[in-house]
């Protein structure tokens, strides 16, 4: 049986040159046809600030979505959105999540996925005129990873972005320096899909996930999306016995539209030691 989207058409809404990076497994697996729809996706929050993202980032990649839906008249629409900065899990680490998510408003279902890496590259620094930039630059990955400049202490509008070269980099920090209050600059990672490579990658890994969700079918209603929805929890430690309630036991799929789960991968049968708040308080 044919899927569902198979030679759909669907919308993804980009302004940042996302295409080559989700199309490819949605070609492979699903056989429908993306198209890029750049359109001011910047209204709806940008990293810099000069606008503020108000909404979550899930909520956030629907609304893009919707945005190229209602540009183009089609019933299907991807969208990703990012959230970069301290981990909300390991607060110490800098992550970056991605979500993406395909809206179907023919079936009203949104199909979503994530991915959370610690390969990040989201440099900043502050500095002077003059100031040596050598290790900041290495760390930063540049030119690979481009930057940011922008005046300290002053608004975001003035940030020069998309910097690539060592000659653009050079006159940013001397235009940002003229508008900066106190001399000094802000240079930071440019964190625009099309700018950072690291983020590149957790783009397509989150696409490779999410067309293979879309592409399982509900075994009872046959809406596409079927997959993980949550966990089994409960182990009894394989030492002392100890029963952890929290601990991942089984993966629960689910569908999108109806009400069936059924019981998936089982992950673990006993808890190790070394997470047992008993054997290793």
């Amino acid at each position: 049986m044919a899927h569902p989207y198979a030679g759909q058409p669907i919308v993804l809404t980009s302004k940042h040159r996302k295409l080559h990076l989700i199309a490819p497994p949605f070609t492979e697996q699903l056989g429908c046809t993306l198209q890029e729809l750049n359109l001011d996706t910047d209204q709806l929050g940008t990293f810099t600030g000069e606008i503020e993202r108000t909404a979550p980032p899930l909520e956030t990649a629907i609304a893009k979505a919707r945005l190229g839906m209602r540009a183009t008249g089609l019933q299907l629409g991807i969208a990703s959105e990012g959230s970069i900065g301290a981990d909300p899990l390991i607060p110490f680490m800098q992550s970056d999540i991605e979500h993406l998510v395909l809206v179907d408003d023919e079936r009203n279902i949104v199909i979503s996925e994530s991915y959370r890496s610690f390969d990040i590259i989201a440099e900043t620094v502050t500095v002077a005129p003059g100031n040596n930039l050598t290790d900041f630059l290495a760390t930063a990955d540049f030119p690979h990873h481009a930057l940011i400049v922008r005046p300290h202490s002053s608004t975001t509008l003035d940030a020069i972005k998309g910097i690539t070269d060592h000659a653009q980099l050079r006159d940013a920090i001397t235009a940002c320096v003229a508008l900066s209050p106190d001399g000094l600059v802000v240079i930071e990672s440019d964190l625009r899909a099309m700018h950072s490579p690291s983020r590149q990658q957790s783009i397509t890994e989150v696409a490779r996930l999410l067309a293979a969700r879309v592409a399982q079918l509900c075994p009872a209603c046959h809406l596409p999306g079927w997959g993980r929805v949550s966990h089994e929890r409960g182990l009894r430690c394989s030492a002392c016995g100890r029963e952890q309630p929290n601990a991942l036991r089984q993966e629960r799929l689910g569908c999108v539209g109806c009400d069936h789960t059924e019981l998936g991968t089982v992950l673990a049968t006993t808890l190790d030691p070394a997470n047992c708040g008993g054997c290793n308080p």
